[in-house]
C-alpha cells in the first residue's frame, strides 16, 4: 500500500511539472541581485543595464570584425559582366543590415514573450527579459564568429 501511495504521489507531481517552463536567470543577473535595489551607489538596475550594454557592445564589435573581413575580401563586382556595378560586399551589407534589424526585433519580441510566462505581477519579469537578451546577444555573436571569423 505504501508503494502505491508513493507511486501515485510521484506520478501526480510529474504530471503537474511536465508543462512547466524553466527560467534561466544567469550568474551575471544573479550577481546584480545581490546589490541594493535602489540608491546612489551601484544598484541592481544599473548593474543589469551595464550587463545588457556590455553584451550589445560585444556583439557590435564582432559585427565590426565581420565587416572588416568582408570589406577586405569581397570587393569584386557581383556581376562578372558589369565591373562598374555593385560589389559583393555592398550587396552583402545591404542584406546583412536588414537581417540584423529583423533579428533585433525578433529577439526583443521573443524575450518579451518569454518573460511574460511568469505573469505581470512577478518582480523577476524584467530580470528574465534582460537575461534573455544577453543570452540571445551571446548566441548571435557566436553564430557570426562561426560563420565569418575562422
Amino acid at each position: 500500500m505504501k508503494i502505491i501511495k508513493i507511486s501515485l504521489l510521484t506520478v501526480s507531481l510529474s504530471i503537474c511539472s511536465a508543462g512547466a517552463v524553466t527560467f534561466d536567470l544567469g550568474k551575471d543577473i544573479q550577481q546584480c541581485l545581490t546589490l541594493p535595489a535602489y540608491g546612489d551607489k551601484k544598484n541592481q538596475t544599473q548593474c543589469k543595464d551595464e550587463l545588457k550594454e556590455k553584451s550589445e557592445k560585444s556583439l557590435e564589435e564582432t559585427i565590426n570584425k565581420v565587416k572588416k573581413l568582408i570589406n577586405n575580401d569581397y570587393d569584386t563586382p557581383y556581376h562578372l559582366n558589369d565591373p562598374e556595378g555593385s560589389e559583393i560586399k555592398d550587396l552583402f551589407w545591404e542584406r546583412f543590415n536588414k537581417s540584423q534589424q529583423l533579428w533585433i526585433a525578433s529577439r526583443n519580441e521573443f524575450c518579451a514573450a518569454s518573460a511574460l510566462l511568469v505573469g505581470e505581477w512577478a518582480a523577476s519579469q524584467d530580470d528574465l527579459q534582460t537575461q534573455c537578451i544577453i543570452n540571445q546577444n551571446n548566441d548571435r555573436e557566436q553564430l557570426l564568429k562561426a560563420a565569418y571569423i575562422k
